[in-house]
């Protein structure tokens, strides 16, 4: 691989004037930022592409230590996360390293970071460069329940200098000292359980030792969470919101960093473009259930698992957006991808364009998942609920006024709506009890749907009442339907020791495209009420004889007289 092709795999923002660097440990290729060159006064030609040609610069009694430190944490033995201090040329530099994969092993093979660049000796550089670094990062591990800050973290909190560890409740308080429990809880149920999600964001006042307030904005991300959905190590960042607009505009241009750290507490994937080669992280496979065998770094991969029913409105967008910049550099989507165990589960995708090449086309893009199928459980039985009616499985009212709007606007004609009315239901729940008559609205429901068409809706709309809504069905066509109906209704009642199912019934039509939906169900709705005035003495009659029939007593349609 050239230095040109190496150049243009990396994730890290090349000109930004931030000191940050990306390692991908495998290939040993080393990228450094402009600001990460310039700092440590390195030129295009001595830019180290590998981190064993940067280490050629730092004197040779410095290695082995710096070796041992590097090695716990790429081995997983001292968390993800590195600060270290050495000398380089003629400089001292901090490097803070973040682990942002790790091989089947559990070995490192990428990390990110970023350097704070000084002359003189360590101590001093430290002091001077954290009050100009307005990003600090810790990170917290459940087992030994500490949280371990970085120099610019304990400056901000008025700790001093040096980078500092405290215990998960010394932490929260210290930063939550004007008593926000709101936010101190919120954190806490982050990482006690995933009912809140994996991300940690909370902008508050830290009061400092000289009595005035400082703006900070904390982030952190979930990495890892045991059998029983406590997090095992939690990672981020604090910031100085009190910023010039030079710095504000170096931290957006810092963003993709940002993105990835925030991305490592989800699913992060990482996908070269040109061979469509894809990095899943193993966050990534384990939330689905995969192995790198089961889930190799291809994209087809990924568009293979995805739901029949989501994947073109999920594929054809993203590739549209790698084909050309004028669809955009990021995307958001929600669709159901495949577990290993064959269920389907909800991810939210996020995405990020960070290269293209001379004719626009995108060459790098990473992004996250997010698994949300509780969520989207949840909204699919909340849109359930409110769609359909809970007793009788019909669509609800407000279904139906939904639809009836629906029709309206895409001028549907010609249309008929058939209003439907359930006749002697008041005096069924006096006398046989209001389960007696949840099975006669449910056996309506049932009869109802006879000789209905796959594109007609029926809904029940309120207690007794009911709409049938015929899209492109003429008067004569759904008088026919009618008249299928009420026979099967008449079919219905012919059965011996059944109690009588009686409706009315009354239909409207229209083909104009100028005549309202809402007068024609007026219009059923009228038709209805004065078919049901019309049959009322006759069907409180039959229910009242087969209530006596089946009850031994006697039953006075005078207590039913309200009844329409």
């Amino acid at each position: 691989m050239s230095s040109a092709e190496k150049r243009e795999n990396n994730l890290i923002p090349l000109l930004s004037t931030e000191a940050l660097w990306e390692w991908h440990i495998p290939s040993d290729t080393l990228f450094l930022s402009q600001g990460a060159q310039q700092k440590l006064g390195l030129t295009a030609e001595t830019n180290p592409t590998t981190m064993a040609a940067f280490l050629s610069h730092v004197p040779a009694h410095c290695l082995a230590e710096l070796h041992e430190l590097r090695e716990s944490a790429l081995n997983g033995a001292d968390g993800s996360f590195l600060e270290t201090i050495y000398p380089f040329d003629t400089f001292f530099v901090r490097e803070r390293m973040f682990i942002l994969g790790r091989d089947e092993h559990g070995r490192a093979n990428w990390t990110m970071g970023h350097y704070v660049v000084s002359h003189g000796s360590p101590t001093p550089a430290i002091a001077q460069d954290a009050t100009q670094d307005r990003t600090g990062f810790w990170m917290y591990c459940v087992s030994t329940n500490t949280i371990r800050i970085d120099a610019q973290c304990a400056t901000m909190l008025d700790f001093g200098a040096l980078p500092r560890t405290l215990t998960l409740n010394e932490w929260l308080h210290y930063l939550y000292q004007n008593n926000n429990t709101a936010n101190l809880n919120r954190q806490k149920f982050v990482i006690e359980q995933g009912l809140m999600g994996d991300n940690i964001e909370d902008s508050f006042l830290f009061p400092t030792t000289d009595g005035k307030t400082r703006h900070l904005l904390l982030r952190g991300a979930v990495l890892d969470r045991d059998t029983n959905g406590k997090a095992q190590h939690v990672t981020g960042t604090l910031q100085n919101l009190e910023t010039t607009k030079a710095v504000k505009e170096q931290q957006q241009e810092n963003g993709r960093l940002l993105f990835a750290l925030n991305a490592t507490g989800d699913g992060l994937w990482d996908w070269d473009a040109k061979t469509n080669s894809v990095y899943y992280s193993p966050r990534y496979l384990s939330m689905l259930g995969y192995t790198k065998q089961d889930f190799p770094g291809a994209f087809d991969a990924w568009t293979e698992k995805i739901h029949p029913e989501d994947r073109d409105k999920i594929v054809l967008p993203q590739q549209a957006i790698v084909e050309s910049p004028r669809y955009g550099d990021t995307f958001e989507c929600t669709y159901r991808i495949k577990r290993a165990d064959g269920s389907w589960a909800w991810v939210l995708g996020r995405g990020y364009v960070t290269h293209r090449d001379a004719t626009g086309r995108a060459t790098r893009l990473v992004g996250m998942h997010t698994d949300v199928t509780t969520l989207q459980n949840g909204r699919a039985e909340l849109e359930d609920r409110v769609k359909n009616d809970a007793l009788t499985g019909l669509r609800s009212r407000a279904y139906c006024d939904m639809e009836l709007e629906r029709l309206e606007k895409e001028k549907v004609r010609p249309i008929s709506i058939i209003a439907c009315d359930v006749c002697g239901l008041k005096m069924i729940n006096d006398h046989l009890g209001h389960a007696e008559g949840d099975k006669l609205l449910k056996k309506v429901a049932l009869l109802l749907q006879h000789s209905l068409r796959t594109t007609d809706c029926v809904a029940r709309t309120g207690g007794d009442e009911f709409i049938i809504l015929l899209p492109v069905c003429p008067e004569y066509k759904a008088s026919v339907i009618l008249q299928q109906i009420e026979a099967h209704f008449e079919s219905q009642n012919k059965t011996t020791n059944t109690m009588p199912v009686l409706v009315s019934f009354g239909l409207a039509s229209t083909d104009e495209q100028t005549a309202s939906l809402s007068r024609i169900l007026a219009t059923a709705d009228k038709n209805m009420l004065r078919n049901k005035q019309t049959q009322r003495r006759a069907t409180h009659r039959r229910i009242k004889t087969w209530i006596e029939q089946n009850t031994h007593e006697c039953v006075s349609l005078e207590d039913n007289r309200c009844e329409s």
